[in-house]
């Protein structure tokens, strides 16, 4: 069986229905019991009250359960308490985190997972899941690399959950480190040339693992991950905001949220991961894949994969992993392509 905790909110409940849809036995767990059940059972799937943040709680729900998959955040602020649950039962782990800090606490558990046969499968979203699988496509391309650029589109008719907006306002006017120096939260504005509907955009920068992990898995010196939004408005309106720095930007977004869910009847469902390495002498190749439709559907496909590969054994890799690792990068992106997605 499958636990998918957090698995009636927003990302949670697309992980929990593409489990369903693949016949896989499911138990969905939340801290509101009676919202998990009505959930559950509108899948023909049981459902329990369970809080992540809870040892106890986690072991209740994991009884008779072999992968458990993290859907709740933010994760910047989160306990370990689930992923220790795990190793304490003898069950494989998934999440979705985009945290730099989470996927670091996890990387530093990968042993501990290791010696008990367990997979901890992080970050199985499109930060850094889909981003790296594109860059080790991308990266055949060329012979050296010397710089990297992740962009991270979001169409505007994306339901927005209350942990993706928190963590979003973590990042107004924070600084943090990059391999090249020091960068600011939705600053640094450029400008990417995004594949149809979205077109020509700009983008900020944000903080994400592919800082940590890209020196390594491509060996780029340079590496610039942004976000943009489809909705001008609440690009340019973030980006405002982060020039007042996190103790004025973060309450204000929170403030303005409710308009922006509001809003989100405009525009497109979907979005895009786009990947661009350039060498030493200005090569450059690219990699992306998305759509017009059903973006966070794609952001949950990774962690649904890889929860399915590791309850029916197809998944072999252990100690702490992306989902390009446990998958391979094409083949991620070939499934997420069948799935309904454009790419080049």
């Amino acid at each position: 069986m499958i636990a998918v905790f957090g698995g009636y909110g927003v990302f949670g409940s697309l992980v929990a229905k593409e489990l369903a849809a693949a016949g896989l036995p499911l138990r969905i767990a939340g801290r509101d019991g009676d919202r998990a059940g009505r959930f559950a059972k509108s899948l023909g799937h049981e459902g329990i009250a369970a809080d992540a943040s809870d040892p106890a709680s986690c072991a209740r729900a994991m009884d008779g359960v072999d992968v458990a998959v993290s859907c709740v955040g933010p994760f910047g602020e989160l306990a370990l308490a689930l992923p220790e649950a795990c190793l304490a039962a003898g069950v494989h782990y998934v999440d979705i985190a985009d945290d730099r800090g989470w996927f670091a606490r996890l990387r530093g558990m990968s042993d501990r997972f290791r010696s008990r046969g367990l997979a901890a499968a992080c970050g199985c979203s499109t930060l850094p899941g889909i981003s790296g699988a594109l860059a080790l496509v991308a990266a055949e391309r060329l012979d050296e690399i010397r710089k990297a650029r992740v962009t991270l589109f979001i169409g505007n008719a994306n339901p927005k959950g209350t942990a993706a907006v928190e963590s979003a306002a973590m990042q107004l006017g924070r600084r943090f480190e990059a391999p090249q120096g020091t960068l600011i939260g939705l600053r640094g504005r450029e400008v990417v040339d995004l594949p149809p509907p979205f077109g020509r955009r700009g983008v900020y920068d944000f903080d994400s693992p592919e800082l940590d992990l890209f020196p390594n898995l491509i060996g780029a010196h340079e590496i610039r991950v942004k976000v943009g939004f489809e909705s001008r408005m609440a690009t340019a309106s973030l980006a405002a905001m982060a020039y007042l720095g996190p103790d004025l930007g973060v309450p204000l977004s929170r403030a303005i949220t409710p308009m922006a869910r509001l809003a989100s009847r405009f525009g497109h469902s979907g979005g895009c991961v786009k990947v661009e390495l350039w060498g030493p002498d200005g090569d450059r190749s690219d990699a992306w894949i998305g759509g017009a439709r059903e973006g966070q559907r794609m952001a949950a496909l990774p962690a649904a994969f890889v929860a399915r590969g590791l309850h029916d054994g197809s998944v072999q890799e252990r100690g702490t992993v992306t989902s390009y690792e446990a998958l391979g990068a094409r083949p991620l992106l070939e499934r997420i392509s069948a799935a309904g997605y454009d790419s080049c």
